[in-house]
């Protein structure tokens, strides 16, 4: 992940690095509250905002998605395939990417359907 935030231009800062060292030791997912916790273990100094613009960055790298919650707010987790899904457990709230997108299947009848051409989903 760092070599790609390099890579895209952006400063490879000790925030930054603190914040995908946590993002890295939480495989099912985090909210950026307890990435904030974790990664001020690592550079105290860290603030709350960094987390969220250092969660944007790599989003837009395609490095995290972000994982929707039925209610509360949404976790993230690091992107180990091009294209994936997550399940969440309902119980303990760990979440596991997995292969395979039925949805796409799918996407032809709704843009027959509806006339809108969809371009990704969630």
């Amino acid at each position: 992940m760092l070599r790609a935030i390099a890579e895209a231009g952006y400063s490879d800062t000790r925030a930054r690095r603190a914040v995908v060292g946590a993002l890295c030791a939480a495989p099912a997912g985090a909210t950026p509250a307890q990435l904030l916790s974790k990664a001020r273990a690592m550079h105290s100094g860290l603030g709350q905002v960094t987390v969220y613009r250092t969660l944007e960055i790599l989003s837009g790298l395609g490095l995290v998605r972000k994982l929707h919650a039925e209610r509360g707010c949404p976790s993230y987790a690091a992107a180990t395939r091009r294209h994936g899904h997550y399940v969440i457990c309902s119980q303990c709230r760990k979440a596991a990417e997995f292969e395979g997108c039925a949805v796409e299947s799918a996407l032809g009848k709704v843009t027959a359907q509806t006339g809108y051409e969809v371009n990704g989903h969630w």
